[in-house]
């Protein structure tokens, strides 16, 4: 029997919770996905014959803004704009940003993602790590997604995959946060069960216009959609 989807609250906007997600082993996720990201850009640009740089960056759902402070630290050539819904997630990026040196780079707003006061086509790439599975209707954000990144702009989003048992979801807190605090174990749990699973996001993106196969499973955990808008 397929494992039903248990929601999460949208925005994790407790002291604590902000805290125990910003001292969580982070790098190797994040190393991966700017890694991951690069290469695709790469890829598309040397494909249209363009000068291989990432220009205007919007990050939704930054968090503590980990994954922009790495890919400035990976590419030179961007500035990106981050935004989330979590005041205590943004009180920490803003020592994470000034801590890395980059505050010229990366620009922090509180910014609803299912509904941005961005104009059309404002940005070159649009990227996410994980706001996906805290959204109970993501559909509404894949639509800002599509509005907000300019013709021929990258999309790039990731999120975790609902398994399809309780047993899966308990080998998967096991092996990728048995270190961690029982609280951060019971984050990771609760993620996980609210996760969307690889055919669901598949229908979401078709009804934004995508093809379907720009999405595709990236690790036992994982899904990423990767994508061009036309």
């Amino acid at each position: 029997m397929t494992l039903e989807r248990r929601l999460e609250p949208e925005v994790m906007d407790s002291v604590d919770d902000a805290r125990e997600y910003n001292d969580m082993d982070h790098s190797e996720v994040n190393q991966l996905f700017v890694a991951d990201l690069l290469e695709f850009a790469q890829q598309q640009l040397e494909a249209v014959d363009e000068e291989f740089r990432l220009g205007d960056v919007l990050d939704l759902g930054t968090g503590t803004a980990m994954i922009p402070v790495e890919l400035c630290k990976q590419h030179q050539d961007c500035r990106v704009m981050a935004i989330d819904m979590a005041v205590s997630m943004l009180e920490l990026a803003v020592y994470n940003v000034e801590a890395a040196g980059i505050p010229d780079r990366i620009t922090l707003q509180q910014i609803d993602a299912k509904q941005m006061p961005f104009e059309d086509e404002m940005f070159d790439v649009t990227m996410s790590n994980s706001i996906i599975h805290h959204l109970p209707e993501p559909q509404g954000c894949l639509q800002e997604i599509k509005r907000v990144t300019r013709d021929g702009g990258l999309i790039f989003v990731r999120d975790l995959m609902r398994p399809e048992s309780a047993e899966v979801v308990s080998q998967l807190v096991q092996t990728y946060a048995g270190g961690e605090s029982e609280y951060s174990q019971r984050l990771f749990e609760d993620s996980l069960h609210a996760a969307l699973s690889l055919d669901e996001i598949k229908s979401l993106v078709e009804q934004a216009g995508f093809d379907p196969a720009s999405v595709s499973a990236t690790s036992d955990r994982h899904w990423t959609w990767a994508a061009v808008v036309e």
